[in-house]
């Protein structure tokens, strides 16, 4: 089995996870559920987290609640009707050989029914990740076609895109060059080769483009 094999074996076993916690996020579930759930999952599978203990991140998935915008940590507030809940998975696979194989994908849902408003902001920040998808072009788009494609899909909506955090390569790391920006960056920055791994992550607020680090970090 090949490299790609491989990613692809990893990422459908995260794309599943990703699918068990979407069906799992309801009003009296926790995010401390959630990552129970996830390790629970994970184990099933044969795949590890590849967050737990990464820069001393305390837990095997990301959950981010409401205006946390990425990153978060599970914790044992219930959501409620009209909580907005991010979910992030990063899973590996070990191969025969002991090298690591890592996956990266994010959801984010809104508890319940939601208002127009939320659901036109998510409806915005998954419509922007596919139509930069379809419009990659192998050996020819660069990381700052992306930024670009990225900033004037989410600006024209009226959203503002975040430029601290982004996309990144992956493989036998979770985190790998190139750095994948959500706006336009300065430098042409790096070409997308054929048969590279990357992971494209669109973030999107309302009202201006502003982030603060939180007390846990």
């Amino acid at each position: 089995m090949g490299k790609v094999e491989k990613m692809k074996v990893v990422g459908k076993v995260v794309a599943s996870i990703l699918k068990e916690l979407r069906k799992a996020i309801r009003p009296g579930v926790s995010g401390k559920d959630l990552e129970k759930f996830a390790r629970d999952l994970m184990e099933k599978k044969g795949v590890f987290s590849s967050t737990l203990g990464y820069r001393d991140f305390p837990a095997a998935i990301c959950v981010s609640l409401n205006s946390a915008l990425t990153h978060g940590i599970p914790d044992e507030r219930v959501f409620k009707k009209g909580d907005v809940v991010s979910v992030d998975v990063a899973c590996y696979q070990k191969d025969e050989e002991g090298v690591n194989y890592h996956a990266d994908a994010a959801l984010t849902v809104v508890v319940g029914e939601g208002n127009k408003k939320i659901k036109n902001l998510l409806k915005v920040a998954k419509n922007s990740l596919y139509y930069v998808i379809q419009n990659i072009r192998p050996n020819i788009t660069t990381t700052q076609d992306i930024g670009a494609m990225l900033e004037k899909y989410i600006r024209a909506r009226d959203y503002f895109p975040i430029k601290e955090y982004g996309g990144h390569g992956i493989g036998e790391s979770m985190h790998q060059e190139p750095f994948i920006p959500n706006y336009k960056i300065s430098n042409k920055g790096q070409v997308i080769q054929e048969g590279m791994f990357i992971c494209i992550e669109p973030l999107v607020q309302e009202n201006d483009d502003q982030v603060i680090t939180a007390p846990d970090n």
